[in-house]
């Protein structure tokens, strides 16, 4: 992945780092977007940063002259602001953040003499992303069965598309691969942001939100796209760099992969309820039926009797069912009675209230004795305890068992290149963490600003070359300084 893409002139004038870099804020005053005026910014600082969840977010802060009240606006919380870069004069500004005022709205700061500052602090899409819950019944549970992960052509079965849809976001503003994984159950718990970097977390994906599409999900190698070639977004030499650190980062060590999870599993229509409530009695074949007869009224005859699901596995382990669908209809599940007397039939069947039980009440015309009352369907039960070990030999030899423990949601058993999908996670992971790898910390006043998280760039000095991808960064504007760029960049 590369940094944002510049127009020629703009990225040849940032190359030359001959002219000044300079900033332009606009802010939303109720329906219009007014510009701040350029002098009356006194600081600028921008982030980026990869979150340890999985997805990335960008913050602000703005420290404005207020000498005349202009940007004390009220009920400022969650306005629009937008933030353009540019260097030099006659150049075309390029937008590079759209961000909202965080809830401490426009902080009027009033100093020494008769100095006055607004301070305003920003979060991206992301930061609204996070709030869905109080603004939506998240408290309702939401169950999506048989997804893929994303597929931009076919929302109504991407999972991506369904839960940012929740936060109000269409699918045109959404940009993804296309992963073919299928989740059989998912029930969401958290709020939007939260779910869509765990989605991200297990497919190794590329999560943002842009400047110009809310959401961004792709560059993942589960995706049936081809991944864009490997170049260098940029390469530091000497010249540009005025502060250098490298820093042993240990902690990122692991030469042990543990995943746990459970897993949801889809199988095939069977029986997914049987009647078994004693009294039991067993005829000469020794076969079980249960006596419906005058004196003794069953809870399912008395009313909404609770159904459960469950199935019955090998060695006769009943699992409870999560989920079911293509159940059977009451003409079918009346045509699976087995009696004698009676007859027998169902004057409440209710299979649409839960997706996994059913509520049913079975009545009598006289005396007889049930044989069998079931249902079919199409169940999806939970795998407690799947899990996946995987550890380098040679350097658990050498220095010993550095386990890393994972769980987690979304993980699948998708085939991908002939083992399940989160057996091949577990492979990726240990062979990223297996490697010693050391964080650099770059400085340089050379207007990058179209930098991005997850671009890989290269850094030449001293006869040393190291590879890395940029993890975080931060942007800082100063009135009368010279621009800063902070990069990040964790060894490859």
């Amino acid at each position: 992945m590369k940094f944002y893409e510049l127009d020629d002139d703009l990225k040849n004038s940032v190359s030359s780092g001959d002219a000044p870099v300079r900033v332009k804020v606009e802010i939303d005053y109720g329906g219009h977007f007014e510009s701040v005026f350029e002098d009356d910014i006194v600081e600028a600082d921008f982030y980026g940063i990869k979150e340890a969840a999985g997805g990335i977010s960008a913050r602000g802060e703005l420290l404005l002259e207020n000498a005349h009240g202009a940007y004390s606006i009220d009920n400022a919380v969650g306005r629009e602001v937008r933030v353009y870069f540019s260097v030099g004069e006659g150049l075309p500004f390029y937008k590079r953040f759209t961000f909202f005022i965080d809830g401490k709205g426009i902080q009027d700061i009033r100093g020494a003499g008769r100095r006055r500052i607004a301070k305003i602090t920003l979060q991206d899409y992301s930061y609204n992303l996070r709030k869905v819950n109080g603004v939506r019944d998240w408290t309702a549970p939401v169950v999506f069965t048989y997804s893929v992960v994303c597929d931009g052509q076919q929302h109504e079965k991407s999972l991506l598309h369904r839960i940012a849809v929740r936060a109000g976001i269409s699918g045109d503003e959404i940009k993804c691969g296309t992963i073919k994984a299928t989740l059989p159950f998912v029930r969401l718990r958290h709020n939007v942001w939260a779910e869509l970097s765990s989605l991200a977390a297990a497919y190794r994906c590329h999560l943002e939100c842009t400047p110009d599409k809310k959401i961004l999900f792709a560059h993942s190698p589960y995706q049936e796209e081809p991944l864009l070639d490997d170049e260098y977004s940029h390469v530091f030499k000497g010249e540009d760099i005025f502060y250098l650190r490298k820093t042993e980062r240990e902690d990122l060590y692991r030469n042990t992969v543990r995943l746990k999870v459970n897993m949801p599993v889809g199988m095939e229509k069977q029986e997914i309820w049987r009647y078994e409530q004693p009294p039991v009695f067993y005829d000469e074949a020794m076969r079980a039926y249960y006596p419906f007869r005058s004196g003794l009224v069953r809870e399912i005859e008395a009313g909404r009797y609770e159904a459960a699901y469950r199935i019955t596995g090998e060695g006769g382990k009943v699992r409870d069912v999560i989920f079911a669908d293509e159940i059977d209809t009451q003409a079918e599940a009346e045509k699976r009675l087995e009696y004698e007397g009676g007859g027998f039939a169902y004057t409440h069947y209710d299979t649409v209230s839960n997706f996994n039980k059913a509520y049913v009440r079975l009545q009598k015309e006289a005396d007889g004795d049930l044989y069998r009352a079931a249902i079919y369907g199409r169940p999806i039960v939970l795998d407690l305890n799947r899990s996946s070990f995987m550890r380098d030999s040679e350097a658990v030899r050498r220095y010993g068992t550095v386990a890393l423990n994972v769980t987690g949601a979304y993980f699948s058993d998708y085939y991908v290149g002939g083992r399940p999908h989160y057996e091949d996670w577990v492979k990726r992971e240990l062979a990223e963490r297996v490697k010693n790898r050391r964080e650099l910390t770059v400085k340089t006043h050379r207007g990058l600003f179209h930098v991005r998280v997850g671009a890989k760039v290269q850094v030449k000095i001293n006869r040393e070359q190291v590879t890395g991808v940029i993890n975080a960064f931060s942007l800082r504007y100063r009135r009368e300084s010279a621009f800063t760029v902070t990069f990040r960049i964790i060894e490859q």
